[in-house]
């Protein structure tokens, strides 16, 4: 056998112990990790209002955090919360548009309004999530709503 096969030969085994040793680890971590569990979401209000004078349904909901995986500390992170009808039809979908710098623990508001209508009652979702949105960070908070009932 001539030595530059060997030599790469045993190249090959190099780069086979390497890729195992340092890449796989990291990979595995970032497949198997806690997604969806990084910040631990409460809901502290919620309202679902007509104002006065004006022909909208008002939402808003005020959430508070707690970081429990510190690599996500001092990270933009984004939240949206989707509103349904009593029947489970998506009404609208609202975000944190440029997302915020999550603290070790925090409070978070979601306000968006609805055209005035006669839904009486609604269903609203709020999550945390990356900063696009794409990938679960906390849990999720579902909590029904009455038209001017605080809860």
């Amino acid at each position: 056998m001539n030595w530059n096969n060997k030599t790469g030969n045993y190249r090959y085994i190099v780069l086979f112990i390497v890729v195992g040793v340092f890449v796989l680890p990291t990979l595995q971590q970032s497949a198997f990790s806690n997604h969806g569990k990084e910040i631990a979401l409460k809901l502290n209000d919620a309202q679902f209002y007509l104002p006065l004078g004006k022909n909208v349904q008002v939402i808003k909901l005020t959430t508070t955090y707690s970081v429990t995986d510190p690599a996500t500390v001092d990270k933009q992170i984004s939240g949206t919360m989707k509103i349904y009808t009593a029947n489970g039809t998506l009404m609208k979908t609202t975000s944190i548009p440029n997302g915020f710098k999550a603290d070790k623990n925090g409070f978070q508001q979601f306000v968006t309004s609805l055209p005035n209508s006669t839904i009486q009652s609604i269903t609203t979702v709020v999550l945390f999530t990356d900063l696009n949105k794409t990938a679960a960070l906390s849990n999720s908070i579902t909590n029904n709503l009455v038209l001017n009932k605080t809860q």
